[in-house]
């Protein structure tokens, strides 16, 4: 006789726990499956990091997946979290949609972790060498703030600044699009963005406004060898009068034409990290 219960569960080395995924996870969530004490991060790459740092509490997986052959990433993260003795759990792709949130590509994956622990703002400074921070001034789009996390982590920037109103703050949505990078990058989250800055200018970082200005230079002008701070500002509305006026220069990322407007803010950050970081000969 076939053992239903195992059949439903998939194959034998994978244990599923009960009762289902949604009665494991807190029921007073935020936007987006966060909570102060747990939330929900999906997608191959940012479970992956969460794995490798033994940060998952619980392992979510897609039931379908369990009968794939070949090399499928979703299979190998549940061995991986089965191997270091992590709960996983075989779901019906539609228990995972929700759980996920609407229109979340969570790939068949997803891992209940830590809420996250955001920084002191003197705990991005590093401890030698000269400083490469961003601060975002009103991004509100957790996909673009996740692509900056993700060029940041990558073109090796120290950390990230983000105001604590009227902008996005790391979500599922966010580490998906950073691919991970939110769980590796620290990340100062601030009551006052002008006054983060001026204590940044007192600790010896020098801060640049990225947007068009009348005293705007190229960015390629800009001192690399200092402690920077880039300041970068929301779609439509750049950088904030007040925020620009608080800030030491003011730069442009040349463009060879402007029928189209600007950069995309994600984009932004990605050039001007570049143009510091290769300048210092990372």
């Amino acid at each position: 006789m076939v053992d239903r219960a195992r059949q439903e569960r998939g194959p034998s080395h994978f244990n599923r726990a009960e009762p289902s995924a949604s009665d494991r996870l807190p029921h007073d969530r935020g936007p987006d499956g966060a909570d102060s004490s747990t939330r929900v991060v999906y997608g191959v790459g940012p479970v992956r990091e969460l794995l490798a740092r033994g940060a998952v509490h619980r392992l979510f997986i897609d039931r379908s997946r369990a009968s794939k052959a070949g090399q499928d990433p979703v299979v190998e993260l549940a061995k991986q979290a089965q191997a270091a003795r992590i709960p996983v759990e075989f779901c019906p792709r539609e228990e995972l949609d929700q759980l996920a949130g609407e229109d979340a590509r969570h790939q068949g994956v997803l891992a209940q972790t830590a809420g996250l622990h955001y920084r002191a703002l003197d705990e991005l400074l590093p401890a030698s060498g000269h400083a490469l921070l961003v601060a975002l001034d009103g991004v509100e789009d957790p996909r673009n703030l996740g692509a900056i996390l993700r060029s940041a982590y990558l073109l090796g920037a120290h950390g990230v600044i983000i105001p604590e109103h009227r902008a996005a703050e790391v979500t599922p949505v966010t580490t998906k699009a950073s691919a991970g990078a939110s769980e590796l990058l620290p990340i100062a989250k601030v009551g006052n963005l002008v006054r983060a800055l001026e204590e940044l200018k007192a600790a010896g970082v020098w801060t640049v406004a990225v947007h068009d200005s009348p005293t705007s230079r190229p960015i390629a002008t800009i001192d690399a060898a200092m402690p920077v701070c880039l300041v970068l500002g929301a779609e439509g509305h750049g950088v904030r009068p007040l925020v620009a006026k608080s800030c030491d220069f003011h730069a442009v990322i040349p463009m060879a034409r402007s029928e189209i407007g600007s950069f995309n803010v994600s984009v932004a950050a990605a050039l001007a990290l570049y143009d510091i970081a290769s300048r210092r000969g990372r």
